[in-house]
């Protein structure tokens, strides 16, 4: 089971990621896992990462469903040149609602669901343009019974 501490307001700079980027909709989200395992699989050597974190992006919405999900490193600064297959992916400026979770990544969809039909639409805030990132600690393991993660959505103040 998914335990979750309340979710906190985060400011936060523009930051740059570097990874392999696809396409999916709401229902090909169950995909995504094949992507990371290719990412690892691969091993890619991307230059002046940030130590201690991995992420999945989200970014790039459509009136269908469809969106752009990478699988990346945070970098600092952007590399003068990535290796193939990847791409640089800008990370917005501004406030974020950061949820904090612990648990099975088969509940990681759940938590999803969680934070932008339950408490986004309770709270005062709204979500603004930027991608939704997660937050994987580099030493997680996706198979093990608990996972600790974090959401971070790009929100601003309802007016």
């Amino acid at each position: 089971m998914t335990t979750c501490e309340p979710v906190e307001i985060v400011s936060c700079p523009e930051r740059y990621a570097v990874g392999t980027v696809q396409d999916y909709t709401m229902d090909t989200r169950q995909l995504i896992g094949a992507q990371w395992h290719a990412f690892f699989e691969r091993g890619y050597d991307i230059p002046d990462t940030v130590d201690g974190a991995m992420l999945g992006i989200s970014f790039g919405q459509d009136i269908h469903g469809g969106f752009h999900y990478a699988v990346a490193r945070e970098v600092s600064p952007v590399p003068d040149a990535v290796p193939e297959g990847t791409s640089v992916i800008t990370l917005s400026a501004g406030d974020y609602a950061v949820l904090r979770a612990r648990g099975p990544m088969a509940e990681l969809p759940a938590s999803f669901d969680w934070l932008f039909t339950e408490w986004l639409p309770g709270s005062d805030y709204a979500m603004r343009d930027g991608a939704v990132v997660e937050h994987y600690p580099s030493d997680a393991d996706p198979y093990a019974p608990e996972t600790p993660y974090e959401i971070w959505a790009p929100v601003q103040a309802k007016p």
